[in-house]
């Protein structure tokens, strides 16, 4: 998409200034309504009055910048210390019903990347977007807790040039999609010629040599209308560009992924995090510390000890067993007594700065599908129409809709989420190119939300699943480790709880 066209797309979104703009950041949704907004980003409207709220960072960036903390004695004992409320800490919770055990969360809510919000009684994503099951333990799981989540109908739809593309990828050398790519039949066959040479390759086989290379290996001279959406659609799903995929994974995804049956409920997958919390006892429920950041974690004997903040005081519990449910981005720096190599491979972990914008709009504006992709933007990668599983196509078109934008940022860019007016002007362009590819939509836009997240997803890079994750992963009795970084290809729901329930056995068999 070209320059020229973006700059005619943001001045005619600048405009608009009864558009309301609210800026969120990392996990700091606390509250289920929206924060009063703020302008847009412009030149001329430095002075704007806004409400911003930032995540809760302050402890992160000081552990990373090695400032030295109080180490209290411990002030109370428990069984168990778990670490972080994402989705594998809820597992955890729900498997120590009953025990003695303390959950710390440094945000003021529960659920991690996982959570989602409302604006006219719709439901909207944050984070987490879909799964696909393929355990019994996690299909259980979900009975117990009455959940039902909605399989997704059809495939992901692609933009190319401005044309829109139904169902589009479905990894077939034979598809017609193919052909109805605005492009000549050169840039067509080298599409089919990509699923073609794909097609025939062993994956279980070539797990250890795939995953030790680059995805955009497979892409070489190939059309950039490929390149381009399998850049996006890395980005989206793993935080990855081609060129920093693994070749394993980006394989799996273009030809086998589209054969599952995805699933998620409106609004994404927020919904599971709080119905796990709800279904605990009130008892249960106290034991959640919630704005509690942990800063060590260290070993003491056969018990260890677990330093944080609470209400700005510092705070040790001694526990016979701690499950760190974080990422390992903060697990190698608050573990202390790693082994040298497991240190290595956690601190060789990449996360992706991940914005996600929602669009708030008065009416019905596409109809597209679940997921669709604008190949060719700079600013977004694709957008999720929040209410597909629950409304699909069959709505009236003067209902109200909320899609959600998926942002992810390169790497290098991460500062950029530190300032609020650099993180409303990327807004904006991300804004202006949905509306772009989607005539008439900008009339009936009534609300961006911003969500920001600094190191949100797991980047599934070259060497990542075969080599990084069985080190990061190793126990440390009594530490055990439980994220979603650390075990599968991608961050995904299923992962995060299965490696919380394998941490619980653990832990139970080290008390």
């Amino acid at each position: 998409m070209g320059d020229k066209w973006l700059n005619a797309s943001m001045k005619s979104l600048t405009r608009r200034s009864f558009i309301r703009w609210a800026i969120t950041s990392g996990a700091a949704l606390a509250c289920p309504f929206p924060l009063p907004a703020a302008e847009p980003a412009t030149a001329t409207s430095a002075k704007r009055p806004r409400r911003l709220t930032s995540e809760a960072a302050e402890i992160c960036h000081k552990i990373r910048d090695s400032t030295a903390f109080p180490l209290p004695a411990p002030s109370r004992a428990v069984d168990v210390v778990i670490v972080g409320a994402g989705l594998a800490g809820m597992a955890v919770a729900h498997a120590l019903a009953g025990a003695d055990f303390l959950m710390l969360e440094k945000e003021p809510r529960i659920g991690g990347n996982a959570c989602a919000e409302t604006w006219n009684s719709l439901s909207y994503c944050t984070g987490s977007a879909w799964m696909s099951f393929f355990d019994q333990r996690i299909t259980d799981l979900f009975k117990k807790w009455k959940l039902e989540p909605l399989p997704i109908k059809g495939r992901d739809a692609g933009c190319f040039e401005g044309k829109w593309i139904r169902d589009f990828w479905d990894g077939r050398v034979d598809s017609p999609r193919i052909e109805e790519l605005p492009y000549n039949d050169g840039v067509k066959k080298g599409f089919r010629e990509f699923l073609s040479e794909i097609g025939k390759i062993d994956l279980v086989k070539q797990k250890a040599k795939l995953d030790a290379v680059p995805f955009s290996n497979f892409l070489r001279g190939k059309p950039q209308p490929l390149i381009g959406y399998w850049d996006q659609f890395g980005l989206s799903n793993w935080g990855a560009d081609t060129a920093n995929s693994s070749a394993f994974l980006g394989v799996e995804a273009a030809r086998d992924w589209p054969r599952d049956t995805r699933f998620t409920f409106e609004g994404g997958l927020g919904v599971v995090p709080q119905r796990i919390f709800d279904g605990f006892p009130e008892e249960m429920q106290r034991r959640f510390l919630l704005e509690a950041p942990v800063y060590q974690v260290r070993r003491q004997g056969k018990r260890a000890l677990v330093y944080f903040f609470k209400d700005g005081q510092p705070t040790c519990l001694e526990a016979k067993a701690v499950i760190f449910c974080a990422p390992k981005l903060i697990a190698s720096r608050v573990v202390s007594g790693l082994p040298v190599k497991q240190r290595q491979a956690m601190a060789a972990m990449r996360y992706a700065p991940y914005p996600v914008y929602n669009l708030c709009f008065t009416k019905r504006v596409a109809d597209l599908g679940y997921d669709s992709y604008i190949v060719g933007a700079k600013h977004m990668s694709d957008v999720v129409q929040a209410d597909w599983v629950t409304r699909g196509r069959a709505v009236a078109a003067d209902q109200p809709q909320v899609l959600t934008v998926y942002a992810p940022m390169r790497e290098s860019e991460r500062a950029e989420l530190l300032d609020d007016d650099r993180t409303l002007a990327r807004a904006e362009r991300a804004v202006a190119e949905v509306l772009a590819a989607l005539p008439g939509a900008s009339e009936h836009l009534a609300e961006v939300r911003i969500f920001r997240r600094a190191h949100a997803m797991p980047m599934s890079t070259p060497g990542c699943y075969t080599k990084l994750q069985p080190l990061l992963r190793a126990d440390l009795p009594p530490i055990y480790f439980a994220h979603s970084d650390q075990i599968g290809e991608v961050s995904d729901l299923s992962f995060a709880m299965l490696a919380g329930i394998e941490a619980v056995k653990k832990a139970v068999k080290h008390l």
